[in-house]
């Protein structure tokens, strides 16, 4: 079993690779809604513009879900849990109650991850983007795969949950959707 716990921990750092921070002269894109047709009226609906970033990134947000790719097409996700952050005036503050577990699944398996402790950062905006940068973190984690257990440090924790970076932001009715090079971030208003 312990064999599994470890395969599952190193699946969750291969998803997030070494870091999230974004390649030079690349951009990320956050998903653009889709236009669509009627046949009532060919023409097609021109999408709203995107919120500014600093509309954004305001207030308290829960982690709904993450959905990170790594190399060679590794892919993993998290749901649940009880890790929130929040926004204020260029910094944020990612914190997990040690209560409710993220469910994973990552290379077929599937884990918890309780997360008890806080990372700190801090962010800038510029039109529907923002330069992350990861700062101190405190606490731990601990990832389950059935009765076994590996302690998670938060710095591995940051690798995967926390933004570092440069993101492209989409915001509506009460969701963020923050896209990394290798990791989508999924909030609900808390």
């Amino acid at each position: 079993m312990r064999q599994l716990l470890l395969v599952a921990l190193a699946a969750l750092m291969a998803v997030a690779g070494c870091s999230n921070s974004q390649s030079a002269g690349e951009t990320p894109s956050p998903a653009q809604p889709a236009t669509s047709a009627t046949t009532s009226n060919p023409t097609l609906t021109t999408p709203a513009p995107a919120a500014p970033a600093a509309d954004c990134l305001d207030g308290r947000y829960r982690l709904v879900r993450f959905i990170g790719v790594g190399d060679k097409g590794t892919f993993g996700t998290g749901e649940g849990g009880d890790v929130a952050v929040t926004f204020d005036d260029g910094a944020y503050v990612l914190r997990g109650a040690g209560e409710d577990p993220i469910k994973l699944t990552l290379a077929g398996q599937s884990a918890d991850l309780l997360v008890d402790g806080s990372i700190s950062g801090d962010y800038r905006t510029a039109g529907t983007k923002a330069i992350f940068t990861v700062g101190k973190g405190t606490g731990s984690a601990t990832l389950s795969v059935g009765s076994s257990k590996e302690s998670v440090s938060m710095a591995q924790v940051g690798n995967v949950l926390a933004p570092d970076g440069e993101a492209g932001l989409a915001c509506a009715n009460d969701a963020l959707i923050v896209t990394l090079q290798d990791v989508r971030l999924e909030f609900g208003k808390a």
